[in-house]
C-alpha cells in the first residue's frame, strides 16, 4: 500500500480518488504517520435496493414468503361487540 503525505492529498485530491477508485488502496500519512485510508468502495456499500445487496451477499433473502395473518379483534372489556355498539348509538 502506498503512503501519501496529507499535503499531496489536498493538492492532488481528485487524482488520489481516480486512483482509489480504480482499486488503489492508499494510506494518508500526518507528519509521516499513518492516519487514514483511502480506497475503493465495496459493492455492499454502493448498493442501494434490496435486490443490489441480496445480489452481493450483504443480506439474505427471505426464505418463505407467507401472508399476513388477518388481525384479530380485542374483545371489548364490556363483553359487547363493537357492531352492537354501534348500532345502540346510531339508534340515538
Amino acid at each position: 500500500m502506498e503512503r501519501i503525505a496529507i499535503r499531496e492529498l489536498r493538492n492532488q485530491a481528485s487524482q488520489v480518488v481516480r486512483r482509489a477508485r480504480a482499486g488503489e488502496r492508499l494510506v494518508i500519512t500526518v507528519d509521516g504517520v499513518p492516519a487514514a485510508e483511502i480506497g475503493p468502495v465495496g459493492p455492499a456499500e454502493r448498493a442501494s435496493s434490496l435486490q443490489e445487496l441480496i445480489a452481493t451477499g450483504a443480506v439474505a433473502a427471505a426464505r418463505v414468503r407467507t401472508a399476513a395473518r388477518p388481525a384479530q379483534p380485542a374483545p371489548a372489556p364490556s363483553g359487547r361487540s363493537s357492531l352492537d355498539v354501534l348500532r345502540q348509538l346510531r339508534e340515538r
